[in-house]
Formats: structure tokens, C-alpha cells, sequence
């Protein structure tokens, strides 16, 4: 499962590499705003993208809006720290296939990108 992960600071970015890659998961790529991530999409054709929603340059809901048009079996879990109903709607409005806090453990986290992988093969 080839996957990209992307978040606006450097410590969480590379926590999610190693979390996802400790449980079997291909990380090929990590950047830092939604603007690197389409970009890398287009380059790297993850199956799975792991984003933040808030980032600076282009937010994660923009970036999924952009990655789903370009690549509708890519899949998308974003990631927040904040629990708003509205945040979520939007998330899901643009294309998100999960959402969910960041309080998440690694292996759950894991877990639901192989379940989103399954569902495209499906």
C-alpha cells in the first residue's frame, strides 16, 4: 500500500512516516502543505494519502478536492486535531474517504488505510 503523508510540522510528519511504516505500509513520500501533495500525487500515484486539515500554502480539505478530481481511487484520510462538525462535513464534501482525530494509535491508523485500500479493490 503506497502511501503519502502530509502535515505542516516536521515532528508529526515524520511520527506518521515511521507509525504507518511500523505497520506495514509503503510511505513514499511526505510534504508539507496540500500544495506539495497534489503535486506529489500527480508524481508518486499513492494509493493512500495520510493529511492534516489545517496547513498552510493549501489546506488538506482544498488538497483532497484537488487529489480526488485528478485521481478518484486515491485514498484520502485527514487528520485533525479538532472535533468540529463543520470541519468534518467539508471534509467529506470535498472527497475525503475517512475522518478522523489525531488521537488515533498508529495501528488503528494503519488499520483504516488498509480498509480504505480494500474498498478500491473492491
Amino acid at each position: 500500500m503506497r502511501t503519502l503523508v502530509v502535515d505542516d510540522h516536521d515532528s508529526v510528519r515524520a511520527i506518521l512516516a515511521a507509525i504507518l511504516s511500523e505497520y506495514g505500509l509503503d510511505v513514499v513520500g511526505v510534504c508539507a502543505d496540500g500544495r506539495e501533495a497534489v503535486e506529489a500525487c500527480r508524481e508518486l500515484r499513492p494509493d493512500a494519502v495520510v493529511m492534516d486539515v489545517r496547513m498552510p500554502v493549501l489546506d488538506g480539505i482544498a488538497a483532497t478536492r484537488e487529489i480526488k478530481e485528478a485521481s478518484p481511487t486515491t485514498r484520502v484520510v485527514l487528520l485533525t486535531a479538532y472535533e468540529e462538525e463543520d470541519l468534518r462535513t467539508a471534509a467529506l464534501a470535498a472527497g475525503a474517504d475517512e475522518f478522523v482525530l489525531k488521537g488515533i494509535s498508529g495501528q488503528e491508523l494503519a488499520a483504516l488505510v488498509r480498509k480504505q485500500a480494500s474498498c478500491e479493490a473492491a
